[in-house]
């Protein structure tokens, strides 16, 4: 197994968040055609990986586009994120 830097896992970890985000705008654009500007940066916002695949299901499951943002709201703090991964 090669030896991979941190700067390697940084850059893996980032676009791994980078496609599930898009994964997730990209299924509500086509389940509910118009995604909020404010939706949309809320994802881009998130970071934990493990997050962004819950997200990724309910994306796929949910009834309607505001189930979906209370889904969201369940990971945003007061303060604006729950931002920082937890893994």
């Amino acid at each position: 197994m090669p030896y991979i830097s941190s700067v390697e896992r940084i850059g893996i970890r980032k676009g791994l968040q980078q496609g599930r985000q898009g994964s997730i705008i990209r299924i509500l654009e086509v389940r509910f055609e118009y995604i909020p500007q404010k939706l949309r940066k809320l994802i881009g916002k998130i970071e934990a990986l493990d997050v962004l695949e819950t997200l990724l299901v309910q994306a796929v499951t949910t009834q309607s586009l505001a189930a979906f943002e209370s889904v969201v709201n369940q990971f945003v703090t007061e303060e604006g994120l729950e931002l920082q991964n937890t893994e």
